[in-house]
């Protein structure tokens, strides 16, 4: 009688299970580490930085423009040893943004007329929109303890700011950077005011911007195996 083979079992998974009992006995110890990462463009040298130049998109409540210039560069102050221009950089041309920004001649004239080592442009956008709806919420009975779901309607609203950052060299009008945030938050009413909500997603924003021009820490989870 000829004798049936026994499936294979996949080295894989030998592997795994193999690894899953060492690591069972062995037992796992998880820790925080964390890493400097250097800036993303080169910086030195460069002294005096000009904050300005951001196109925004219309909102009826706010003047979006002015409120994130005159946030980006108290950011700039207080989390970096530039020296902030306090001067109003001129509006973009009114022509198409890719142009804007590979127009060199462009920035390097701005750069000479403020005397600026750094120029920082872009394009900001703060948008509100409707999430009222029903949902689901835990009620606990204050008398009997217990706990029931129910269903109502909530009117909230959301905030969503994105923002492009475009970095020059105030020397050569070079495109030293270019990159797009966005972040959003959802509050319950109506009446929120905006200011407050674009200056708590800028915050959230700041360690991505900063990041461009100074080092950085970040945490990131290891794990280590015991005996």
């Amino acid at each position: 009688m000829d004798r049936v083979p026994r499936p294979r079992r996949p080295l894989a998974l030998l592997a795994l299970a193999a690894l899953a009992v060492s690591t069972a006995a062995a037992g796992v110890i998880e820790v925080q580490v964390k890493l400097q990462l250097p800036q993303r463009i080169d910086v030195t040298g460069m002294r005096r930085v000009l904050v300005g130049g951001f196109r925004a998109g219309d909102n009826p409540d706010l003047d979006v423009e002015a409120e994130y210039v005159k946030y980006l560069r108290g950011l700039l102050r207080h989390k970096s040893t530039f020296e902030v221009i306090e001067a109003d950089a001129p509006p973009l041309p009114e022509q198409d943004l890719a142009d804007v920004v590979k127009n060199a001649a462009y920035w390097k004239r701005i750069g000479q007329r403020f005397s600026a080592d750094l120029i920082i442009a872009g394009v900001v956008n703060l948008e509100k929109s409707d999430r009222s709806g029903f949902v689901q919420e835990d009620i606990i009975n204050p008398a009997t303890g217990q706990r029931y779901r129910r269903t109502r309607y909530a009117e909230r609203e959301a905030f969503n700011l994105a923002v492009t950052h475009y970095f020059f060299s105030g020397a050569t009008g070079e495109l030293l950077y270019e990159g797009k945030l966005t972040e959003e938050s959802v509050y319950e009413g109506r009446a929120n005011d905006p200011l407050s909500s674009l200056m708590q997603l800028a915050d959230r924003m700041s360690p991505e911007i900063m990041g461009v021009v100074t080092p950085r820490e970040k945490s990131e989870t290891r794990y280590l195996f015991t005996e």
